[in-house]
């Protein structure tokens, strides 16, 4: 039985430029967020299971809208998913899908989310004067920026299933979105600021 033909591992590194600790806020609630940012995408998002959305084990149903059918493609009308872990010093997400259109090809699907703000590079000098560079993680400062990392492990139902790259390209589209939100947010909040002083 060949089961390295079934089951795999996709990826995916989004750069995104809003703060990354706002943009780590918006990834955690984004199920809150993406009906709004991108409706023409995401129908609706609700909570099927816990009170808050966010809470680790709670169960979210993912509707979609008929505009996101790829001809060719199989449809993606509807993703039921639980959420198994937010942890916030690794900046980690992780969901499994435990019902809807994706199960009919994938008998397991499990998306794993990791933010990684960007790093700064500072000027400094070492004990004989010598201009150097230093790459530090400012903690205490707004990052600006980062990657996201997401993958996906899968197992197909049969050989005859492709690799859900049509969900790729959504998560694609979707982090950049959610981006252009988070900066957007950023900017009215600096604007809000001014006119106060």
């Amino acid at each position: 039985m060949a089961v390295s033909s079934v089951v795999g591992t996709l990826e995916l590194a989004v750069e995104f430029k809003s703060p990354a600790d706002k943009f780590w806020e918006a990834l955690k609630t984004w199920s809150s967020i993406l009906p709004e940012v991108l409706p023409e995408t995401y129908k609706s998002i609700e909570v099927v299971e816990d009170v808050n959305g966010e809470k680790n084990g709670s169960v979210t149903l993912w509707k979609m809208n008929p505009s996101t059918l790829i001809e060719g493609a199989p449809a993606m009308m509807e993703e039921k998913k639980k959420l198994g872990s937010v942890d916030e010093v690794t900046k980690t997400i992780t969901y499994s899908v435990i019902g809807g259109d994706l199960l009919k090809l994938y008998k397991t699907y499990e998306p794993y989310f990791k933010l990684i703000p960007k790093i700064s590079s500072v000027t400094a000098k070492n004990e004989d004067e010598k201009i150097v560079d230093a790459k530090v993680e400012e903690k205490d400062e707004i990052v600006e920026g980062g990657t996201v990392m997401w993958s996906v492990k899968y197992e197909k139902v049969n050989e005859m299933v492709p690799e859900p790259n049509m969900v790729k390209g959504m998560i694609f589209k979707t982090i950049l979105i959610l981006d252009e939100y988070v900066l957007s947010k950023q900017k009215e909040v600096v604007t809000s600021d001014k006119k106060d002083e």
